[in-house]
């Protein structure tokens, strides 16, 4: 691959992310405002985003034809990259809580005021990196590069360190890992332009749009990380909400006043922004959880262990027999309470799903719905002997439980507090 396919190519992966970056910029705009460090952060990548576009071939020649700077070949450019250098400072700073922002804009203003000065007087078009109009000893572009490693290698070795201190929130970390990656890869941009400055290799000035667009790409999966992970678990929640609601429709149906609302479409559910559908799954899950706890009571302890007796000759894998247990007590205590059988409540007993946390309720009850369908209906009966014993509450746990032989009005079903 010659030079001039290296450069192509760099040019078509600068440009496109270029436009990534900045979609991603835009979308983090609405989570960002509720944060100050997020607002800076974003600043700061909005920054490099705009040193980045103004290196675009297309943008560059916009630039000349319609700016005073049409004669300075890349100053423009080169002052909006000291500006984006001074935001990512001015990030750092704050996150270390020792900002300045009088100090970093006033030199930010110092060296835009030099560049200028000395592009338009010792040193003119000094903005073009070219063997014609730039030395290897330019002050222009000496000043122009400390100023842009001043701000991109302070910021990536914060997010490195901060990014080792973050061990458990894996995607903080990868995200920070990601972001110090772009900062990184502009630190060796301007390194290569010093190299480019001293050597002048043809090669080297070919490889410069690859670096733009590998930096911009970086950030790009640093910035956007968030947005995909809020879009991973939206698309898992809703996708747990449809699978769920079959199951819920069920229970609700014989438990009607454990729902909060009225009864929606199944896809109408599903819809919405990420808080509201993680807020519907959550109440699906303590309907489901509180219809559980009520039919629970209309059957006995012999019902449940002849259901575990069925499921152990099916030859299910360990993690699915307690689902399946659930669902043939359930498909029972269902018809019990349709057909009129009074309940014996349990209030002393405790009841708890296997897990630790929502997302183990939720594949739980998943699986309850799986062995519903594929387990056939069986006459477990629901005869009520007067005991006094342990009664499994069907989620693994036992609960001891002394059962009254009275029948109790249809009225008077008591709900665990």
């Amino acid at each position: 691959m010659d030079d001039a396919s290296v450069y192509n190519m760099g040019s078509a992966v600068e440009l496109s992310g270029a436009l990534a970056l900045w979609l991603a910029v835009f979308l983090r705009v609405p989570t960002a405002r509720r944060s100050h460090q997020q607002r800076m952060l974003l600043l700061a990548v909005a920054g490099l985003a705009g040193s980045i576009t103004v290196y675009l071939d297309p943008v560059t020649a916009v630039l000349n034809r319609t700016f005073v700077f049409a004669q300075s070949c890349g100053l423009f450019m080169n002052v909006w990259g000291v500006f984006s250098s001074a935001l990512i400072l001015d990030f750092v700073l704050a996150a270390m809580s020792r900002r300045r922002p009088w100090l970093v804009y006033s030199a930010m203003a110092v060296t835009t005021v030099a560049l200028v000065a000395l592009n338009a007087t010792i040193a003119p078009n000094s903005g073009c990196v070219t063997s014609e109009y730039v030395p290897w000893y330019s002050l222009f572009w000496w000043i122009l590069v400390a100023a842009h490693l001043t701000g991109t290698i302070p910021c990536a070795v914060m997010c490195v360190r901060y990014s080792r201190q973050a061990k458990r929130d894996r995607a903080f970390r990868v995200g920070l890992v990601l972001l110090a990656g772009g900062f990184i890869s502009s630190s060796v941009f301007w390194t290569v332009v010093l190299a480019f400055l001293l050597a002048r290799p043809v090669w080297l000035g070919a490889l410069f749009p690859l670096n733009i667009g590998v930096t911009a790409w970086l950030m790009t999966a640093g910035t956007a990380l968030p947005l995909l992970l809020a879009a991973h678990r939206l698309g898992r929640n809703a996708l747990a909400l449809w699978r769920l609601r079959p199951l819920w429709r069920e229970l609700v149906g014989a438990v009607p006043h454990v729902a909060l609302d009225s009864p929606r479409g199944r896809f109408r559910e599903t819809l919405g922004g990420p808080r509201s559908v993680y807020l519907r799954l959550y109440r699906e899950v303590i309907e489901i959880r509180d219809a559980i706890l009520i039919l629970r009571d209309h059957v006995t302890p012999q019902t449940v262990e002849r259901a575990r007796e069925y499921v152990r000759t099916r030859d299910l894998p360990e993690n699915r027999i307690e689902p399946a247990v659930v669902a043939c007590w359930l498909a029972e205590a269902r018809r019990a309470k349709a057909n009129g059988s009074p309940p014996l409540p349990n209030p002393a007993a405790s009841a708890g799903f296997r897990g630790h946390d929502l997302r183990d309720e939720i594949d739980f009850l998943l699986e309850v719905h799986r062995a519903r369908r594929i387990l056939p209906s069986i006459p477990l009966g629901s005869a009520r002997p007067e005991y006094s014993t342990p009664v499994p509450d069907g989620y693994g746990e036992e609960m001891t439980q002394t059962l009254q032989p009275e029948p109790q009005p249809q009225s008077g079903i008591q709900r665990e507090p």
